[in-house]
C-alpha cells in the first residue's frame, strides 16, 4: 500500500518535470531565431540610433581621390529584408542604410515573365520578391544624393531568372532616364567626377560600368594573408579597378550565422588598416552594425594621387 502511494505521488512529479523541460526547450528553440543581437560588427536590430547617422562622410575626401582608393562600406544583397532565415541578409531599409553611411549596394533583380515591364528586386538564392522595382531603388538613391550632393553611391546589379537578356534591356531603358546622374564608364572615376551620382560596377549581363575584381581576402570564410594580398595588387587596385570583398552564405546556410563570424573579422581588419597604407576598396556585409561602418567612414589612403593614372575621363 505504501509503495502504491509512493508511486502515485512520485510518478506524476516525474511527469511534471519532464513536461516542464520539454516546454522550456521548445520555447528556447522557437524564440531563438527571433532574438535580436548586437555584437562586434554584427547587428540584427532594425532600429537605428539617430546619433549614428552619417549622411555626409565623403565630404571630407579630396575630389582628386580615385573612388578605388576609398574604403567603402557596403551591404551584400542590400535589399533582401524578407524571405525567411535562409534568405534575409539585412534588417535596415534602403533609406536607413544610406543614412548610416552605406555607399555600396549589391542589387539582385529579375523578371518572371517575358511580358513584364518592370524588373523586380529579389534575393539571390531563392528569388523571393522584395516588393520593390529596380527603377524605384534608383529613384530612392538619387533622391538621397540630391539631398547629400557630396556623396556617391556604388551599385552592382546581378540579374537572375530565365529572361536575363530581356531584364538587361529593361534596365538599360530605365537607366536612360537618369543618364546625367550615373557613371557607367569602365575607368575608375575620381570622387569629384561622381559626387551626387550612382557609380555602376560591371557584372555579367550588366557589362557597362567600372571594372572591379573580387579581393579573395576570405578563404573558407576566414581572412587570410590580407596584407600580402594588398601588397600584390596595390598599384592596380588604386588606379585601375575597384576591389570588392564579400562573403555569401550558401542556399542552405543562414546569412545571420555567417555574419556573426565574418563581421567580427571585418571589424578587426578595418581597425588595423585605419592607420595603414593600401586600399581596402568595397567591403560588402550582411547584418553590419553602425559601429562597424563608422571606422570606415572617411578612411581613404592618399597614394600620392598625382602619380596615379586612374584613366578617368
Amino acid at each position: 500500500m505504501e509503495s502504491k502511494t509512493y508511486q502515485n505521488v512520485f510518478v506524476p512529479q516525474i511527469s511534471v518535470y519532464i513536461i516542464s523541460d520539454i516546454q522550456f526547450f521548445l520555447l528556447f528553440v522557437f524564440l531563438l531565431p527571433s532574438c535580436v543581437y548586437t555584437g562586434v560588427g554584427f547587428n540584427d536590430k532594425s532600429d537605428l540610433d539617430s546619433g549614428l547617422l552619417n549622411r555626409k562622410w565623403m565630404a571630407s575626401i579630396p575630389d582628386a581621390t580615385p573612388v578605388s582608393a576609398i574604403a567603402v562600406p557596403g551591404t551584400h544583397e542590400s535589399l533582401t529584408l524578407s524571405g525567411g532565415p535562409l534568405a534575409v541578409t539585412q534588417v535596415w531599409t534602403l533609406e536607413k542604410q544610406l543614412n548610416v553611411g552605406i555607399r555600396y549596394l549589391d542589387i539582385h533583380a529579375g523578371i518572371w515573365f517575358p511580358t513584364d515591364k518592370q524588373v523586380g528586386i529579389r534575393d539571390a538564392n531563392w528569388l523571393f520578391s522584395q516588393g520593390v522595382t529596380f527603377t524605384a531603388v534608383v529613384e530612392k538613391v538619387l533622391a538621397f544624393l540630391d539631398e547629400n550632393g557630396g556623396e556617391a553611391v556604388l551599385m552592382k546589379v546581378t540579374l537572375h531568372g530565365l529572361y536575363q537578356d530581356r531584364a538587361a534591356r529593361l534596365v538599360e531603358q530605365q537607366l536612360q532616364r537618369f543618364e546625367g546622374k550615373i557613371w557607367r564608364k569602365v575607368s575608375v572615376p575620381e570622387l569629384g567626377q561622381v559626387r551626387g551620382k550612382i557609380v555602376f560596377l560591371q557584372n555579367r549581363k550588366f557589362p557597362l560600368g567600372t571594372e572591379n575584381h573580387r579581393s579573395y581576402f576570405f578563404e573558407s570564410n576566414q581572412l587570410k594573408a590580407v596584407e600580402e594580398k594588398l601588397r600584390d595588387v596595390q598599384w592596380h587596385l588604386c588606379g585601375h579597378y575597384i576591389l570588392l570583398t564579400q562573403t555569401a552564405a550558401t542556399a542552405m546556410q543562414r546569412p545571420k550565422a555567417l555574419a556573426r563570424s565574418v563581421n567580427r573579422q571585418l571589424s578587426d581588419l578595418v581597425r588595423r588598416r585605419r592607420a595603414g597604407a593600401g586600399c581596402l576598396g568595397v567591403i560588402s556585409m550582411d547584418f553590419p552594425s553602425a559601429q562597424l561602418i563608422q571606422p570606415q567612414n572617411g578612411f581613404h589612403h592618399d597614394l600620392g594621387l598625382a602619380g596615379i593614372n586612374s584613366d578617368a575621363e
